[in-house]
This record gives structure tokens, sequence and C-alpha cells, in this order.
């Protein structure tokens, strides 16, 4: 949906508005960083240590090129983008009173960048006000990208994880988004700041839908910080291809070195460019297990041979576990008097026996259209293939299927859009067929969408927009089910 304006002036004349929008006034922004960082990110407050942040904000304040923000007078987004540019490739630095230079930042050490990209961030927002602003996502991308959902932005392509330019880049390629959207709202810098970090993230809908099985277990480590013993829910580096549900065995580094803990991932894995391991989720669901230690795992028969215990659990985040690694963990668990019957187990979907599926037309018609057909659902009374729309400048898109439509030419409409697949492997190929899918959504005002493959179908209702990280899952073997066939009847239904 768009940024309701009746909405926001409300936001805007209320006390809270109006001393957010006053907070978020450049320069006492850029001076009072930390303050900011742990008032609106907390998770990522609580990792700062006041006084060498600091100390690197003044460096960079001070820095001999006389960037501070009377010293700038930026005209264009593209004058903006090139002075970001030669700080990253020039770097940041002071000059002696020897005329040498004193570098904060080294020329094209990238990934030291990466690492200072808040600083940078409020830096670029005290020089260039009007194009940039605070970036206060760090650990938070999943934020970010329902914020995006919910308000019909679409975010930049996200860089590779080995290409860190591009990944310090990916800051002024969100300011120039962001830039444009608040060019489009009559929004000020200071209401930009308001709207990201007050505004949305209390319009935005929190709830999700119910856990779903978990389909994968992964291994993932390192030591639990004793203020991070007491949540329910932390942050951590995951697997990209980790989805909601999934099982998390998790391995505590030295001193301990053994396996501690079961998580459920709470979160699909979210692929954040500043996040200096690329990809995340928040785990929960705690469960505490026996210890076994790396010398157990080295001395069992089965995992002796296990590459990652060969390595020692070097690379541990992330890890894929095998059914049969996971059944040996259970095995060796229960060796200790642990009682396994009320841990989760992996949940592996197939495609329906007896049916052959070669394509994404097999998946079409001896799946999607067969159910269709089923509840009694007919082509070009119920539902049409391929329904043309006109969108930009004539040029016409075909979603694959449209149920309950409308076909009068200009005026366009289906209840429910459904994109049909092969096999959506990652969740990259996931996000990319929902964001195909949404765009026909929105121009034919559906409310609901559904994606499906071999396996079965993923589906996302509509509330005030649609939000890729609420979806329901449906697989096809589990319709014999006659409580889940009739669930998704309800879902299909007019």
């Amino acid at each position: 949906m768009k940024l309701s304006k009746y909405v926001w002036d409300l936001y805007k004349q209320s006390e809270n508005g109006k001393n957010t929008i006053d907070f978020f006034e450049y320069y006492s922004v850029f001076w009072n960083d930390v303050e900011v960082i742990k008032k609106y990110n907390p998770n990522c407050g609580k990792w700062i240590e006041k006084r060498a942040y600091e100390s690197i904000m003044q460096q960079i304040g001070d820095s001999s090129l006389d960037r501070n923000p009377n010293n700038f007078d930026f005209k264009t987004f593209a004058e903006v983008r090139k002075e970001f540019e030669t700080c990253l490739d020039e770097g940041i630095y002071f000059i002696f009173d020897n005329n040498e230079k004193g570098y904060i930042i080294d020329p094209k050490d990238y990934k030291y960048f990466l690492i200072f990209h808040i600083v940078i961030s409020f830096y670029f927002y005290a020089i260039a006000y009007d194009y940039t602003f605070p970036y206060l996502f760090t650990y938070r991308f999943f934020d970010l990208n329902k914020i995006a959902d919910t308000f019909s932005i679409e975010l930049p392509k996200m860089p590779k994880k080995s290409d860190y330019r591009a990944r310090c880049m990916y800051y002024i390629e969100l300011c120039e988004v962001f830039y444009k959207f608040r060019v489009e709202n009559n929004l000020t810098p200071n209401e930009l700041c308001a709207f990201l970090y007050d505004f949305a993230p209390n319009y935005i809908d929190k709830t999700l839908p119910p856990m779903p099985q978990p389909t994968q277990a992964w291994f993932i480590g390192g030591l639990i910080a004793e203020e991070e013993r007491i949540e329910e829910e932390k942050f951590w580096q995951a697997n990209p291809e980790t989805k909601r549900g999934d099982i998390l065995v998790h391995y505590e580094t030295s001193p301990i070195s053994a396996i501690t803990h079961i998580w459920r991932a709470q979160t699909d894995g979210v692929i954040d460019p500043f996040f200096y391991y690329y990809a995340n989720s928040y785990i929960g669901n705690e469960i505490e297990v026996p210890h076994i230690t790396l010398k157990e795992l080295e001395a069992d028969e089965y995992f002796a041979k296990h590459p990652l215990i060969r390595k020692k659990f070097q690379g541990v985040n992330g890890w894929a576990i095998s059914n049969d690694d996971y059944t040996r963990l259970l095995y060796l668990m229960q060796n200790k008097g642990f009682d396994t019957t009320n841990l989760p187990t992996p949940h592996a979907p197939e495609p329906p026996k007896g049916v052959e599926l070669h394509n994404e037309r097999d998946v079409e018609v001896k799946l999607l259209e067969y159910y269709l057909n089923q509840i009694g659902y007919t082509e070009h009374k119920n539902y049409i293939r391929q329904l043309p729309i006109r969108a930009g400048r004539g040029s016409k898109i075909y979603p694959d299927y449209a149920l309950h439509y409308d076909n009068k030419k200009g005026y366009e409409k289906a209840k429910i859009l459904i994109e049909a697949k092969y096999y959506l492997k990652t969740n990259k190929e996931i996000e990319e067929a929902f964001k195909q899918a949404r765009s026909y959504a929105n121009l034919l005002e559906s409310q609901t969408i559904i994606i499906c493959d071999k396996y079965g179908l993923i589906i996302y209702q509509k509330k005030d927009a649609f939000d890729r990280y609420k979806y329901e899952k449906i697989y096809w073997n589990d319709l014999q089910n006659p409580d889940v066939y009739n669930k998704l009847v309800e879902i299909l239904k007019e």
C-alpha cells in the first residue's frame, strides 16, 4: 500500500510524532549517535563500546578533507554518490602537521569500511542531509523488508556476499530509494527518519502464522553471551536458505566445545549486506540438551569421518545437517539418558506418489489444475490461465493463474493469483516468485497470492499489504488429510 497522507498527518500532529521528527535533526543526531542507536536499535546498541565508537566518529567528523556539515552543498544525488565512492575508494583520513596522511579507513579497505557502516551513515546524514539517512537497521534487515513490503517500496538488488565494495555501496543505493520515497510523499529528511524508525515499525503487522514444520536441520555455532542467555529470541548467523521453523543445532565454541542446545528458526534466513557474515535469522524455542563434546564426536564411529568434525567445527554456522546426521545426534543424546521424543524432527515433503513431474507445465496440469477441478473450479469460469494485463507503456504481462477474475479490458481484476514453478529450491527463488506475483496482485487488486511447485503451495494473504515473511505452507501430499484439503478449499473460495 501507499503511505496514507491522512494517517501520516495524524502522526505528525501527535506529541510523539513531533518529538521524533525534531529528534532526527541532523546535527544533534550526528553528535549523539550512540544514544540514537541504543534507542532505535537496542540489539545493536548493546554491543557498542561508547568511547571507541565516539572516537571513530570524532575522527571521521574532523578528517582532513574538511568533511563536516558546513563544507558541502550537494545539488544532486549523483554528487552524493560520487562523494561516497571517493570515501570508499580513497579512504578516510586526517592530515598531520607535516602534511602526511593518517588513515582512519584505508583506501579500498571495504571490509573495514563495512564494519563502520553505521558511523559512516551518520556522517553522510550530516553532510548530505537532504539525500541520505542514518542507517539503524543493522541486525534488523528483516524489519526493513517488512517496511518495504508494507509500503510498496522496491529495495535494491542484493549484492553478492564476496563483493564487499557492492555491499558498502548498498547503503547509498538504499539512500536513493528512500530519497525518491521521501520526495514522492513530501517528507522532510527528519520526517523520513521518523517514518522509518518510529511510525512504520509501529504500523506494520508483526503477527506471524503458526510455526511450520521444520524441513531442514542446520548447525550454528558460537558462545552465548551472558546477557543473551535471558533472551527468548536471539539474533544469530545462519544459512541464507534457513526456513522459519527449521532446526538449529548449536555448537558452543571453546572453552565449552560441545553441542549444547537445539533451537528453531523464528524467521527465514535473511541476507543482510551490512552484516559481516551476510546472512542471519532469529532463533528461539530453546531446548537444552546433554552436552555432546567435540572429543565425543571425534571418537564416534559415525561422526569421526564427518567433514565438519574433521574441521573441528570451523565454518559451523549454516552447515546443513543430513537426516542421517540428525538421527545419529539423537541416538547420542538417548545414550546419555535424554528423552528425545520432544525434540523437533525434519519433515521431508515429497511430490505425490504416482505423479510424474518433469517441468512447470506438469506442476500446473497434474497438481494445480487437478485440485482446482476437484474443488469444482473450471477454466474460463472460475479461473483463467495467463490473464493479459496492461502495464507500463501498453506492454502486457501474464500471471499464470487468476481465480475469481474479471477480464474486462482495462478493468482486469482477480481475487487470487497463482504462480506455478517446477521447483523452488532456494529462498532467493521463492522471493523472486513472490515479488513477481505481488506485482501482478497490485495491478489486479488481488487479496491472495499462491506460489506452488512440485512439493506444495506457499500462500500469502493480504492484510494492509503482502508480507514476504507471512505465509502458510500446504504440501500436496498433505491434501489427503480432509482437514488440510478443506483449509485449501476455504482459502480458494470466492
